[in-house]
């Protein structure tokens, strides 16, 4: 792996934390501005590494283990609010609100397509062969491209607001997409028909495939939902509101922004934003079992846009 370009350090961070010891975290420097998503890759012979989106338009790639930045993904005119890897961490992908979605080589940080989505992109997610590039955003649809002949696949309609994430299922088969119509919806990319829908009390801010697989999280006011994929059930709802103290001695019920279920479904995180009066969130250990806070680890400086676990299940961003 190289380094392509060089990069500034910044007092916005993201933050890589070490399991249950609540030891001091790792701080990853190098964006300027929020970063809004984490993903980990699978388990590589050259280790794990990290991918971060960020608003500064510049995502980073770096070393899962110990947060070395070892480069920065040059192109995008715009915030970038996606990053994934494929599942060998060959190639890695961005979704950006200068209405592109870019397809990069992870081993020299070259770009290799773009592709016009028509409006800002929110989400990017690899199919499990790697052929294909699930793309969802302000367009209020989800967009298939075909990474081999860089053309739009499919088209799959029926959103009535913007999209926020969308994620393929381990099998390839159907795509799970929600977003600001409060409205989980379920696709079967065989007839392109819309299988199942799952109304929330508010729009959905985030949704992960679990390191293991098998689990849907995603996350929708307070509220943590978790989805088996295979059979297509919501196997757990979990209240899990982010209470912070505020001035003048009071509490505040915040929205969670983001959650993550550990490999072993044993323990979720999730993280919320901030706001004047308690600019400083944490990021909350959750038992999976009971929906109990167990743990909290302090050090950002800002909203917790995302929060994500490595395959290791100790380590997570």
């Amino acid at each position: 792996r190289r380094a392509w370009c060089c990069c500034s350090e910044s007092n916005h961070k993201h933050r890589r934390m070490e399991g249950s010891s609540q030891q001091a975290p790792l701080v990853c420097p190098g964006h300027s501005r929020g970063v809004v998503q984490v993903s980990f890759s699978n388990s590589t012979p050259d280790g794990v590494f990290l991918l971060s989106a960020c608003l500064d338009g510049k995502p980073m790639l770096r070393r899962g283990d110990t947060g070395d930045w070892i480069g920065t993904f040059e192109g995008h005119k715009g915030a970038v609010w996606s990053a994934k890897f494929d599942a060998p961490a060959y190639r890695a992908a961005t979704g950006s609100a200068d209405f592109s979605a870019r397809l990069w080589d992870a081993l020299s940080g070259d770009e290799l397509s773009e592709f016009n989505c028509g409006h800002i992109v929110k989400s990017v997610d690899f199919s499990p062969d790697n052929s294909k590039l699930l793309c969802g955003g302000k367009f209020k649809k989800l967009q298939i491209f075909d990474l081999e002949k860089g053309a739009l696949l499919k088209t799959l309609e029926g959103h009535t607001h913007g999209v926020k994430s969308a994620l393929y299922s381990p099998s390839g088969t159907t795509v799970f997409s929600g977003g600001e119509d409060k409205v989980l919806r379920v696709w079967d990319l065989n007839s392109g028909a819309q299988v199942k829908t799952f109304e929330v009390k508010k729009e959905i801010t985030s949704m992960q495939l679990n390191c293991g697989g098998g689990v849907i999280t995603f996350t929708a006011g307070t509220e943590v939902h978790f989805l088996d994929t295979a059979t297509l059930e919501m196997t757990k709802v979990l209240e899990c509101p982010i209470v912070n103290p505020t001035l003048g001695g009071n509490v505040k019920v915040q929205d969670i922004t983001s959650a993550s279920l550990s490999p072993d479904r044993k323990r979720f995180i999730a993280g919320g934003p901030a706001d004047q009066a308690w600019p400083d969130p944490w990021v909350h250990v959750f038992d999976y079992e009971t929906g109990q806070e167990v743990e909290c680890n302090k050090g950002h400086h800002g909203h917790v846009w995302d929060v994500a676990f490595a395959p290791d299940g100790e380590t997570y961003a």
